[in-house]
């Protein structure tokens, strides 16, 4: 399992370069690597910067959970070298959690769809929309690579609560 860097990190805060090699047998290790991590670290999402590699793939692998109950499932998919194309529909705001921000949970504000371009493991081109709940996972795995973390999105009004006082609020236990 890949150690996970934590907020105070600033490595977490920095832009990731793009992938020139995704043929490079390191490189497709890593994603195998990245994978197994985040099916470990149970997440939804998984960022390469969240475990210290500072280049532009994640894994998107929603799932439902006790977490995330009404969750769609998918395959774990590598993203690399992502583009968020447009976005559309409100602005929904909605709980979000993250492997580097542990303890915590806090409402932000993302767009309900967006249409994004993608590289997959074999250097393919994808184009793709999506809504919902997965729309909210791709902006905050694709913000990872820009080097924001969810609570740099928060609006002023809205706390980040511990785990605690998210379950007082939400009657939903995480952890």
């Amino acid at each position: 399992m890949l150690p996970l860097l934590e907020r105070e990190n600033p490595n977490l805060t920095h832009r990731s370069e793009t992938v020139e090699d995704i043929l490079n047998p390191e490189f497709q290790k890593f994603l195998d690597d990245l994978i197994s991590s985040g099916e470990e670290y149970m997440g939804v999402g998984i960022a390469a910067p969240q475990v210290g590699q500072s280049v532009r793939a994640f894994i998107l692998a929603p799932k439902p959970s006790a977490r995330y109950p009404n969750s769609p499932t998918m395959e774990p998919t590598p993203i690399i070298n992502p583009v968020i194309l447009e976005k559309f529909g409100p602005v929904e705001k909605d709980w979000e959690g993250c492997l580097s921000v542990p303890g915590f949970r806090g409402k932000v504000p993302r767009y309900h769809g967006v249409r994004v371009g993608f590289q997959d493991r074999t250097g393919a081109e994808h184009e793709m929309s999506l809504e919902g709940f997965v729309a909210r996972i791709f902006q905050h795995e694709y913000d990872h690579l820009e080097g924001i973390l969810y609570p740099m999105r928060m609006e002023p009004e809205d706390k980040l609560l511990n785990l605690e006082e998210f379950f007082a609020e939400t009657g939903i236990r995480v952890g």
